[in-house]
């Protein structure tokens, strides 16, 4: 296990007492210890470590950071009492942050590199940027970022950098970015540029190349997120780099309903991590193998093994519930829970067992909706909580309780439309928010209410065409947009005929699936087979 090191909390050095290179270096230990707070907060917001107490009291000193730096900004002639405030503000929240970081291994390990990149920005900025930066780690993101950003431009351009200096000084800045994204402050497109001008420079980093794709899929570019997983997979030199990168080819090649790379890199990646678990059965070891059974899962369903995803779905769920009795205040431990229930309650309701599939759902809704209430700033946990809503109104559409499944469609798509409001470039919150709008066109059909179904398709249409025009090899959004033009046919929307051209486009591209027998049974009661 790497030590989380953390540097000492130095007031201000008076200069006649230990000299001007005595100051400077203080001020230097306290930027990076605020940046190495400020990077461990957004891991641990993006991780879901702190429990419910911990994420308030987090909350709790940010606002106490940025008041204190407000009053020294503002303070006129003796600012001792302002400066004091704001240096014990520091403290306490570096301090807090460091003992939730402690908390997860591989956070630690993240940290500690974290910290060694931090040492050395802050031992070369100048002063004008030590003071931006410190300004961000006050807090204060959204000011700092344009001098930070105009600065470690100017840097990289000037006569002379060297190639790995401008890397890094350029995966600094996108981890910058990447921290004012777990706060709202920035958009995943932002992030990930970022990361591909640091990936150009130098494609041999693993942290990059993981960060690329896991941004590059978020926004629904599937083709450059598979390729980003696979460089990740060819530099990864330790068995969790290898596990984690092979997990994830896996995850994209299933998005991309490539079955047959999925099975056989989640097999790769599965044996990897049972292998180290095996050797040393850490938290962190021992969730990764729930993580890749968990993928296995989604992949069986795809291809109608459900027997064999219900085996591991409940594997995966055997290992977690083990992992929380262990830590019982692990907020990420209590998350992972909450995706296993919500995948076991889908394979329920597909084979039919609408009771088990309302508890499965109950469950998991009941914890994220405890986190969520804990991080009320946490984008993650709201979309993790209205997706377990949406699968709610699913179940009521089924039992024939429309009004429920319309209360319950409605407040998931105010969730996610705030969410696609805060970051527009996340084709993964675009997506959301046209299938919640799917879902509650199919309830205003149900209850003849026409117009407002047709709206509610020409409105999910609209996303989902944006969405295909941005990534053309996307198979599944092809799949989604014949679905949806098929349905809005039945309210008298789009035509036949669009739906048969959206039928031939994907038969043709040999991306046809089984459900897809349903809207060919549909075009030929309309006289639009032929030929398809």
């Amino acid at each position: 296990m790497i030590a989380l090191l953390v540097a000492p909390v130095l007031a201000p050095s008076p200069v006649s007492a230990a000299g001007p290179i005595a100051a400077v270096e203080a001020d230097r230990q306290a930027l990076v210890q605020g940046l190495q707070a400020q990077y461990e907060v957004a891991l641990i917001r993006e991780r879901k470590i702190a429990d419910d107490r911990e994420s308030q009291l987090i909350a709790a000193l940010e606002v106490r950071l940025k008041s204190a730096r407000i009053q020294v900004d503002a303070a006129r002639g003796d600012a001792r009492a302002a400066d004091a405030a704001l240096v014990l503000a520091r403290a306490d929240y570096a301090k807090l942050a460091g003992q939730i970081a402690r908390k997860d291994p591989a956070t630690q390990t993240d940290v500690a590199a974290y910290h060694t990149q931090a040492e050395g920005v802050a031992a070369q900025a100048s002063p004008q940027k030590l003071a931006a930066l410190q300004r961000f780690a006050d807090g204060d993101r959204v000011g700092a970022w344009p001098i930070i950003d105009a600065m470690t431009n100017a840097e990289i351009g000037a006569p002379g950098t060297a190639t790995d200096q401008q890397a890094r000084d350029l995966r600094q800045l996108a981890e910058l970015r990447d921290v004012m994204r777990a706060h709202g402050e920035a958009t995943t497109a932002d992030v990930l540029g970022l990361y591909d001008r640091t990936a150009a420079l130098d494609p041999s980093q693993f942290k990059t190349e993981i960060e690329r794709a896991r941004l590059a899929r978020d926004l629904g570019d599937l083709t450059r997120a598979q390729a980003a997983a696979e460089q990740a997979a060819n530099v990864a030199v330790i068995d969790i780099e290898r596990a984690a990168a092979q997990r994830l080819v896996g995850e994209i090649a299933t998005d991309r309903h490539d079955y047959v790379a999925a099975r056989q890199a989640l097999d790769a990646a599965l044996a990897t991590a049972q292998r180290l678990a095996a050797s040393n059965p850490t938290p962190r070891n021992q969730n990764e193998v729930a993580w890749v059974l968990q993928d296995k899962g989604d992949l069986l369903v795809l291809t109608g093994a459900f027997d064999a995803a219900r085996d591991a779905f409940s594997d995966s769920l055997a290992i977690r519930h083990r992992l929380a009795a262990a830590d019982p205040s692990s907020a990420a431990i209590q998350d992972y829970l909450a995706g296993d229930y919500q995948r076991l309650g889908d394979l329920a309701e597909k084979v039919g067992d609408l009771n088990g599939a309302r508890g499965d759902f109950e469950a998991g809704l009941a914890i994220r909706q405890r986190l969520s209430a804990a991080d009320p700033s946490s984008t993650d946990l709201q979309y993790f909580a209205s997706a377990l809503l949406r699968r709610l109104g699913d179940l009521a559409v089924q039992q024939g309780d429309l009004t429920a499944a319309r209360k319950a469609y409605e407040d998931c798509l105010a969730i996610r439309q705030r969410l696609s409001a805060a970051d527009p470039s996340s084709a993964q919150l675009q997506n959301a928010v046209a299938l919640d709008l799917e879902d509650l066109a199919g309830v205003a059909a149900s209850q003849n209410d026409l117009a407002g179904a047709r709206t509610d398709y020409e409105q999910c249409l609209a996303i989902r065409r944006r969405l295909a025009a941005a990534d053309p090899t996307n198979a599944a959004m092809q799949q989604l947009i014949l679905r949806a033009l098929a349905r809005f046919a039945r309210v008298g929307g789009s035509s036949w005929q669009d739906v048969a051209a959206q039928y031939l486009r994907i038969e043709k591209a040999g991306q046809l699936t089984p459900g897809d027998e349903k809207v060919l049974g549909a075009l030929r009661l309309h006289g639009l087979a032929a030929g398809l």
